[in-house]
């Protein structure tokens, strides 16, 4: 048996829309484990937002966050590997800067597991706004200190192509962002050439598996590096068209066990 490194992106992927994982997706991840197979999460998630499906998943691999700006791994405190590739501060302040040029409704920043916000409203996922302790408010000019994980700018779909128009011209030469969240639109932006290939690449090295024996999942645009990378980059039945063209295939939807009727077809499980 040739060892694989599976891994699994969470929303739209490996997550139901009522956000739990199948029985049938759990118990096909577990057998993969049970025959020596490697399984890992890369998600644009923070750590805090996707530990449960680490431990749920009886996961020992490290993990990706933040779409590759993060890579450690959960069960170790001392592991070498480990990075962060944040947004520098004068970088982030040129993007509040930018902001004010645009009606946006509201303006998000990460520091690993501290959020920091504009103001609190209906505008963003209500994962910015658990816990007191880690949840700042304010003008991020002011209260952004130190290198931000990740940058975030909530509006309209319009507003967010008219950013991302002039993003183009000025800016896309100092970060990389992304469009995402149909109920919560959104522009999200990490430092330059942060993807989440980078983390699996860091993990397959750590692990000893080579690339061509990486299996990735995903839907949507953050996963296009990282399917791209993999030996076999597999999109979901309910992936966006442009995934679908750089995947080697593709399974049924995440509604539909998609990942679980790919190992069992595909790995014998």
């Amino acid at each position: 048996m040739t060892k694989k490194l599976i891994v699994l992106d969470l929303d739209g992927t490996t997550l139901k829309s009522d956000q739990t994982i199948s029985d049938r997706t759990k118990k096909a991840l577990a057998n993969a484990q049970k025959q020596g197979h490697e399984v890992m999460i890369a998600t644009g998630r923070p750590y805090r937002m996707s530990h449960m499906y680490y431990h749920e998943l009886g996961l020992h691999t490290p993990i990706v966050n933040f779409n590759g700006a993060v890579f450690h791994h959960p069960l170790k405190t001392q592991f070498s590997d480990a990075y962060h590739q944040a947004i520098d501060l004068k970088t982030a302040r040129e993007l509040l800067d930018f902001s004010t040029n645009y009606l946006l409704d509201n303006i998000a920043a990460e520091v690993q597991d501290s959020v920091f916000l504009r103001e609190r409203n209906s505008s963003v996922p209500d994962m910015f706004h658990q816990g007191k302790d880690n949840v700042f408010i304010g003008d991020l000019r002011d209260t952004i200190t130190t290198d931000p994980t990740s940058l975030l700018f909530f509006a309209s779909h319009e507003t967010l192509q008219e950013v991302s128009n002039h993003m183009d011209s000025r800016l896309s030469n100092i970060v990389t962002y992304r469009s995402w969240g149909a109920e919560w639109p959104a522009m999200e932006m990490t430092k330059l050439g942060v993807h989440k290939a980078i983390g699996v690449q860091a993990a397959s090295r750590y692990l000893g598996i080579d690339r061509q024996n990486i299996i990735a999942f995903g839907d949507e645009d953050n996963d296009m590096e990282m399917l791209d990378y993999a030996g076999v980059g597999v999109a979901m039945g309910n992936a966006i068209a442009p995934l679908k063209n750089v995947a080697n295939t593709v399974t049924l939807s995440n509604e539909d066990d998609g990942i679980a009727v790919y190992l069992e077809e595909n790995l014998g499980i």
